[in-house]
C-alpha cells in the first residue's frame, strides 16, 4: 500500500502550476508512476536516490535523475514547487530542505508531508525559519502536510551532518572504511554484518574448493565485501539500490588489487552472471514501514544468481522466518550460527 504521506503529495501535483520537482526516496517505492505520468505533468521532474524508483519512473516517461540527492545539476531558483515526504534519516531531510532554498524561485513553495512521529512538525517549523515563512502544518488523521512559501533565505542552514561528504567510518578506524549519510546505519557497523564476518571461515569450510567469485547483495557501504578481501576471492561484485551506498563502496574499493565491480541494481536485477558465493544482510524496512516481502525478494535473487554448486550466507534477526521462506528456493538450509539476536542461514 502506498505511503499515505506520499499519496497526499501526489494529490497536490495538479493544484500547483509551473515547474515541479519530486524528491523521491524509499518512501515512494510503491507509487504507480505510469498513473502519475498519465496526469500530464510536462513540467514535472523527479530526483531519486533509489535505483528501482528511478528506473520505474523513467520507464513511465517521466524525466528522472538518479543520484545521491545531488541538486547541483539543476539551475538555481528554477522550480515553482518541490514535493518532499520527510525521510527516515534526519540528515537527509535537512539536506533536502537546505537545498530547496537554492532551487525554489521567489514565492515558490516547498510542500512537506509526514507523520507526527516522523518529526514533521519540527521539520515544518525549521523550514519556515529557513525560508522566512510561518505556514502551519495541516493535520489529516495521523499525517501532516505543509505548503511553505520561499520569501527570503536564512543564513543559518539546518544541520545535515555534511550530507554530501564521504568520510572515514569512526567505528572501524583500523579498516579504513568510509561512509556517509543517506546509507542505512551509515555511521556504525551493523551488528548482524559483524556477526557474519566472524563466522566467514566456518562458512567457507562448506566449499570443496576455495571460492573465487563473491557477490555482496545489498552491500551498503561495503563492509561485508571489504572484510572478504582478506580471504580467497579473486573477484568481488557489490550491488545496491541506494545511490549513496554506491558512492561510498566505490571509494572503499578504489585501488584494490582484486577485480571489483560496483553495480546499481534492485536486489541484483541488472546482474546476469552467477557467483559461487553470495553474502547478504537483507533489509526488512521500506522507508518508515516494515516490509515482510524484502527477504523473499532477496532469496529469489540469490536463487537466480548462485552458481549450481555455490553457497549463500544470509544474516537476519532471529524473529525473521527466513528458513521457511527459503524452502521455496533452496534444497539445503542450515542455521550456521546464532547469537540470540541474529542468525546466520547457509543456503545451497
Amino acid at each position: 500500500m502506498i505511503d499515505i504521506n506520499v499519496a497526499q503529495l501526489l494529490e497536490q501535483l495538479c493544484a500547483v502550476q509551473g515547474k515541479k520537482l519530486i524528491v523521491a526516496d524509499e518512501n515512494w517505492a510503491l507509487v504507480n508512476w505510469a498513473d502519475v505520468a498519465l496526469r500530464s505533468h510536462p513540467n514535472l521532474q523527479l530526483i531519486s536516490n533509489r535505483y528501482d524508483i528511478a528506473q520505474q519512473a523513467e520507464a513511465s516517461g517521466l524525466t528522472v535523475i538518479f543520484n545521491d540527492l545531488d541538486f547541483s545539476i539543476f539551475d538555481s531558483h528554477s522550480f515553482d514547487a518541490i514535493f518532499f515526504r520527510v525521510s527516515k534519516e534526519r540528515a537527509s531531510s535537512h539536506h533536502v530542505i537546505n537545498q530547496s532554498i537554492k532551487l525554489l524561485k521567489s514565492q515558490a513553495i516547498l510542500i512537506l508531508s509526514g507523520d507526527k512521529n516522523d518529526g514533521i512538525k519540527s521539520y515544518v517549523k525549521k523550514a519556515c525559519v529557513l525560508m522566512g515563512d510561518n505556514s502551519p502544518a495541516k493535520k489529516n488523521g495521523t499525517s501532516y502536510l505543509a505548503k511553505i512559501t520561499f520569501h527570503q533565505a536564512s543564513k543559518n542552514l539546518l544541520n545535515d551532518n555534511n550530507y554530501q561528504m564521504i568520510r572515514p567510518l569512526e567505528a572501524v578506524p583500523e579498516n579504513h572504511i568510509s561512509s556517509k549519510p543517506g546509507i542505512f546505519g551509515w555511521d556504525k557497523v551493523d551488528r548482524g554484518s559483524a556477526f557474519l564476518v566472524t563466522k566467514l571461515p566456518m562458512f567457507l569450510k562448506r566449499f570443496k574448493y576455495p571460492p573465487e567469485r563473491l557477490l555482496d547483495l545489498g552491500c551498503g557501504y561495503g563492509y561485508l565485501g571489504y572484510c572478504a578481501l582478506k580471504l580467497s576471492f579473486k573477484e568481488l561484485t557489490l550491488t545496491d539500490n541506494n545511490a549513496a551506498a554506491l558512492l561510498a563502496v566505490t571509494k572503499n574499493f578504489k585501488g584494490s588489487t582484486n577485480q571489483v565491480n560496483v553495480i546499481a541494481s534492485d536486489a541484483g536485477d541488472t546482474i546476469t552472471e552467477q557467483f559461487d558465493t553470495i553474502l547478504c544482510n537483507p533489509p526488512f524496512h521500506q522507508g518508515f514501514a516494515v516490509d515482510g516481502d524484502m527477504c523473499t525478494k532477496f532469496l529469489a535473487a540469490t536463487k537466480r544468481l548462485l552458481a549450481p554448486h555455490g553457497h549463500a550466507l544470509f544474516v537476519v534477526n532471529t524473529f525473521i522466518p527466513l528458513e521457511k521462506k527459503a524452502k521455496h528456493y533452496f534444497n539445503v538450509i542450515d542455521i550456521l550460527a546464532s547469537d540470540g539476536s541474529f542468525k546466520l542461514v547457509a543456503l545451497s
